[in-house]
């Protein structure tokens, strides 16, 4: 095991600021908009009051939230911004390399070590000062550089397949609003039904014109909701169960991921009223912007807490369907004043949704387009969740010198310290 020194000795806080008007909604990072468990960031929703100024931040800089540490919100800079006051940025001294300054702070241990040095109860922040003994491996900066290029090929992986899911799911949503919302599905020539002439009526519920023959429908006509389960984590009970809370349902992938989910003690007969099926749309309580998600893979004993409410889908070839229509619905929401329809969720609100119920033959159609997109997309998911598991294996065991990396590039990557190590992937 390398000397180990403090964090202090590789990074010092930037304390640069940078004014609003340089600011855009790609540059802006807020403790809203890192994601959790250390998935990056997303675009962020609201810019900074105009004419104010900020914390600011530049390429290689690391950025971590200080509000609610266990969240472990972390992301390496790859360009320059400016973020809100309760995001720390690292500078990197010149004798550390960056990347594996990041990968040093990725560790569960870094924020393990930021909470107990927290201060509150509800809304915990780190102390700046404390989060500066955070102890790292004083590698050469050859071996930096090595230990990160390794974790970097597995995380450049995870991106790229990031990237092909964002296009998939944008192929996903053109289809839909191209033929729901603009109405130009195929008509029975193949052309596209409303530019091409298609019959238009007016319906009266949905305040605009729809195609000849379609209806319009309440969403409760096409499943049930129900709401999920409120227990007390401290009350153990006999039966293992997989919990979906809140955060499962806020990240950017359109379904949730079984590997991310925590598991919980209930008594056998809630988690019976619970569970999920792969034929359910759940969606957020709290009204988080495009909090819908769908349970795509069945997994054995999975229930979803009281904070979101399930949408069992009576005719399952409408799941899909209505999972964008919901979304549709959001999209349009979010935009207008707080206080709509899905900024305050329950079950009498999503009763009164009115959808737009077209004929059957025209959601098979949508299924044969969607349903292979949703595959893939899927199994992309669970191949970064491999890739993800694998970079966390590695981690803490470069770091503390029980695995090493070859200088050779015809040898294999790596090779173990202490002992051999085997991963099968």
């Amino acid at each position: 095991m390398n000397k180990l020194i403090k964090l202090s000795s590789a990074v010092t806080y930037n304390n640069n600021r940078i004014k609003s008007d340089k600011i855009s909604l790609e540059n802006f990072v807020t403790t809203d908009n890192i994601l959790q468990n250390k998935a990056g960031i997303t675009l962020a929703t609201n810019l900074p009051p105009q004419g104010s100024t900020m914390p600011a931040f530049k390429t290689n800089n690391i950025l971590v939230a200080n509000i609610r540490p266990y969240l472990k919100k972390i992301w390496f800079a790859n360009r320059n911004g400016g973020c809100s006051a309760d995001v720390l940025v690292f500078d990197v001294k010149k004798d550390f390399y960056p990347k594996y300054v990041y990968y040093s702070m990725y560790r569960d241990d870094f924020f393990s070590h930021m909470m107990r040095g927290s201060k509150g109860t509800k809304m915990p922040r780190g102390d700046k000062n404390q989060i500066l003994d955070f102890l790292l491996p004083n590698y050469d900066i050859h071996t930096q550089q090595k230990i990160a290029s390794v974790l970097s090929s597995l995380d450049s992986k995870i991106e790229l397949n990031n990237r092909i899911n964002n296009e998939l799911e944008a192929m996903a949503k053109i289809l839909y609003d191209y033929w729901f919302v603009q109405f130009d599905f195929p008509d029975a020539n193949g052309k596209p039904y409303k530019t091409n002439g298609g019959k238009m009526v007016w319906n009266k519920e949905l305040k605009k014109e729809i195609p000849e023959g379609w209806a319009s429908k309440n969403l409760n006509y096409f499943g049930d909701f129900k709401n999920g389960i409120n227990y007390d984590p401290s009350i153990a009970g006999d039966t293992i169960a997989n919990i979906i809370n809140v955060r499962n349902i806020s990240s950017s992938s359109l379904f949730i991921q079984k590997s991310t989910l925590d598991q919980i003690c209930l008594q056998g007969d809630n988690v019976q009223k619970y569970l999920v099926s792969n034929d359910d749309i759940l969606i957020a309580r709290s009204g988080i912007p495009g909090a819908t998600r769908l349970m795509f893979e069945y997994n054995e004993n999975t229930i979803y807490c009281g904070f979101i409410i399930r949408f069992r889908v009576s005719n399952p070839v409408y799941k899909n369907y209505l999972f964008f229509s919901i979304k549709n619905i959001e999209k349009a929401s979010t935009a207008k004043s707080a206080g709509t329809i899905m900024q305050n969720i329950n079950q009498e609100s999503l009763n009164r949704l009115i959808v737009i119920d077209p004929k059957d033959h025209l959601i098979d159609k949508f299924n044969e387009f969607i349903s292979p997109i949703f595959n893939k997309m899927n199994n992309i998911n669970n191949e970064n969740q491999q890739l993800s598991s694998l970079r966390d294996w590695l981690l803490p065991m470069l770091m503390n010198g029980q695995v090493k990396v070859k200088d050779t590039v015809e040898e294999t990557l790596l090779i173990a310290a202490e002992e051999k190590v085997k991963y099968h992937s």
